[in-house]
């Protein structure tokens, strides 16, 4: 067990030390993470002055490290590596109550390569929500303390998912208390209070801060605004939280040709001829998305659970772990894959359904396959990487982008450096704060980004009348692609009037180009 542990940590340390910084898009998937804490620590309140998503401790808890060790984005990102080797081990040490070591062993780095260090905005590396990534670690935490019977820490770390992810908490919560209640008929109903520990030291410091009731009623309000916008529909559609009938079929199709080409595979390997079933298993991979082939997942642990349940021979250990895959993976479980929000879940979807499959194949066939597949996706992920390099920034180092991205913001930054005084406010739209940290200038706006979801949220009305209010002298237009949202570019199909105004009221003071164009435009004084 040490070795494997030693092992994880050097595959570790060797992703860490190539990816460190260049996942994800540091100007849109971390701006607000990065911002956030810095604005709490100049005086503003998180729910009164900052709309809230997300729970609070992961700000919270990043404002107190700018504090220890100064502005630095550094900062965040190691603690995100630290959360993440965290999340590695435990999950590794969950396998072990299902799987044989070096079976732990091969699924753990497939959680590293895949997941860990993930091209996509929901990177655990590079996260868009600190909050996320601490209500998942917290989730994995809770379920090991339930293997390993110690209830008290498992309720502690569910008033920890409260404080961070509410959705996540409610789940794992009616799960967890459901085990409790059926395995010890509420002999240590004491240790439900545990729940509550940490979400009342939360309460007390909001209530520290003057925060109102009425300020978290309205905040709540445009929380449920913002879940009924069709901005939110088109981006949650893209991710797989609504099932499409193209995806249905194309899902189901991937998965009769590939299990057509497993069963074919096994029987060969069944045959002795295992060189030949293992050069079918590759074959067949370099055909495929391997991506994609996560998004069968589901389809097959239902299969798999409802006939091994039949067949009696899924143990209650088996059926927890199965209801736990599931809670983790629900946001996006028609779409399972590094590249959406079940990034930070679908392992241990994963995880079940190499027990699942331990019972009705081969052992030796299914380790070569894993071992083949998560070999295959780190070469896919590594290629992906040096294709789409990421460049330091040179007047911000700790900041990497592609290199045309990096000369853009590079020549942005040298106009705020030269043009706009130590008195003088900006706002990049439609999404930038990652600039206000840089140049440690105020936001002012109770929303934190100018994309289609935030002027549904809102109402563009409503920015107008926050724009004059704060009569910001620059306005910085930074080209970013929002289709997503469902709506590609602002002011041409979303925020018209808002655009209009700075039309009416900014005169543009300066255009810069390389491959696309950054306008800047500045009050018109009186």
């Amino acid at each position: 067990m040490k070795k494997n542990v030693f092992t994880i940590t050097i595959l570790f340390l060797i992703f860490s030390l190539f990816y460190f910084g260049k996942c994800g898009n540091m100007l849109i998937d971390f701006s607000r993470e990065a911002y956030i804490p810095y604005q709490i620590n100049n005086g503003e309140k998180l729910i009164k002055d900052i709309f809230l998503i997300y729970g609070s401790f992961g700000y919270i808890f990043n404002s107190i490290l700018y504090k220890l060790f100064g502005l630095n984005i550094n900062i965040l990102l190691i603690l995100s590596h630290i959360i993440s080797y965290i999340a590695i081990i435990i999950f590794y040490f969950i396998s072990k109550n299902f799987l044989k070591e070096n079976e732990s062993l091969i699924l753990t780095a497939l959680f590293i390569s895949a997941s860990i260090f993930s091209n996509s905005t929901f990177s655990f590396v590079l996260p868009y929500s600190y909050s996320t990534l601490w209500a998942y670690l917290a989730s994995y935490a809770t379920f090991l303390f339930y293997l390993k019977k110690q209830p008290k820490i498992m309720f502690l770390l569910l008033g920890f998912i409260l404080i961070n992810k509410i959705e996540l908490f409610i789940l794992m919560a009616i799960f967890l208390i459901a085990l409790e209640i059926k395995e010890n008929k509420l002999k240590n109903i004491k240790d439900f209070s545990y729940i509550l520990i940490l979400p009342t030291i939360n309460l007390i410091y909001f209530a520290h801060k003057g925060i109102t009731i009425n300020d978290t009623i309205l905040n709540l309000y445009y929380i449920k605004e913002m879940i009924s916008t069709n901005a939110i529909y088109s981006l949650y559609k893209s991710v797989g939280v609504y099932i499409q009938k193209e995806y249905l079929i194309q899902s189901l199709i991937s998965f009769i040709l590939i299990l057509t080409i497993l069963i074919i595979s096994e029987f060969i390997y069944k045959k002795n001829f295992k060189y030949t079933s293992i050069s079918i298993i590759i074959l067949s991979l370099l055909f495929f998305n391997l991506n994609n082939l996560f998004n069968l997942c589901i389809i097959l642990i239902t299969y798999l659970s409802i006939f091994l349940f039949i067949k009696k021979r899924l143990s209650y250990k088996d059926i927890t772990l199965i209801i736990f895959a599931i809670i983790l993976n629900l946001k996006s479980i028609f779409k399972i894959n590094p590249l959406c929000y079940t990034n930070f879940g679908y392992i241990f979807a994963i995880l079940t359904l190499y027990v699942l499959l331990k019972k009705v194949t081969n052992k030796k066939w299914l380790l070569s396959f894993f071992l083949i597949f998560t070999t295959l996706i780190t070469i896919t992920n590594f290629k992906y990487n040096i294709k789409h390099k990421k460049y330091k920034t040179k007047l911000y180092p700790n900041i990497q982008l592609t290199k045309n991205d990096s000369i853009l913001f590079d020549k942005t930054n040298e106009y705020i450096l030269k043009n706009i005084k130590n008195n003088e406010n900006f706002i990049v739209v439609p999404e930038g704060q990652i600039f206000n940290l840089i140049h440690k200038k105020p936001w002012n706006f109770y929303n934190s980004t100018f994309t289609p979801l935030d002027f549904e949220t809102f109402k563009e009305e409503q920015i107008i009348e926050q724009l004059k209010k704060n009569k910001t002298e620059y306005i910085i237009f930074y080209p970013r692609n929002t289709k997503e949202y469902g709506a590609q570019t602002i002011c041409y199909n979303y925020g018209v009037n808002f655009c209009t105004y700075i039309m009416d009221y900014y005169k543009r003071t300066a255009i810069i180009e390389n491959e696309h164009k950054v306008l800047i435009f500045k009050i018109n004084e009186k």
